[in-house]
């Protein structure tokens, strides 16, 4: 769980999933959340805030707070407070759906990588050699448009082989076919 935090938030995002986590049933603050993980870092040397004297500001954790919620790993509710007139926001894990959301994001992957195959599976390819611009390659009707020729350079534009590129994306297909994801 903590590799998924970092990836959607950074170290900030462990930290806050881990306050939720503490606050077990009940509903925390975005407040609460920042003077928790304020006390907890005060003799580390973790900065969340580079170019500021304050080591970690509310805005941040709100920030952090969002992008869970995004990902669907926390929930909130919000109630006016009646002397301020400012809305108070209480949090809450829902991390009980994390593999869920897993075995959903592994989905995407697994479609977006069987579409790249399909791509490069019905196309053939054209680069220019000579040209500075390697990286960009030219299917047969882009290529057919420019009469063969390298838009930049003039020169002759070779055939791609991009068999290594399929069998790549077969192999990471297969690969996350094969990946069992269960939190325990």
């Amino acid at each position: 769980m903590r590799s998924f935090l970092y990836i959607i938030a950074g170290d900030i995002g462990v930290y806050v999933g881990i306050e939720l986590l503490k606050s077990k049933s009940q509903d925390i603050t975005d407040e609460d959340i920042t003077e928790s993980i304020k006390r907890e870092i005060k003799d580390t040397e973790v900065d969340f805030e580079p170019d500021d004297s304050e080591v970690l500001k509310l805005n941040t954790v709100r920030k952090t707070l969002y992008k869970l919620y995004s990902e669907k790993l926390a929930q909130f509710r919000r109630i006016r407070d009646k002397s301020t007139g400012w809305f108070i926001y209480y949090w809450w894990h829902e991390f009980d759906l994390l593999e869920e959301i897993l075995i959903e994001k592994k989905k995407v992957v697994e479609s977006k990588l069987r579409e790249r195959l399909s791509f490069e599976e019905k196309n053939y390819f054209f680069f220019c050699k000579t040209c500075q611009k390697i990286n960009i390659k030219y299917n047969f009707d882009e290529a057919f448009e420019l009469n063969f020729r390298c838009p930049d350079c003039g020169s002759p534009l070779e055939a791609q082989d991009n068999q290594k590129i399929i069998e790549l994306l077969k192999n990471k297909i297969a690969l996350s076919r094969n990946l069992k994801i269960s939190i325990d």
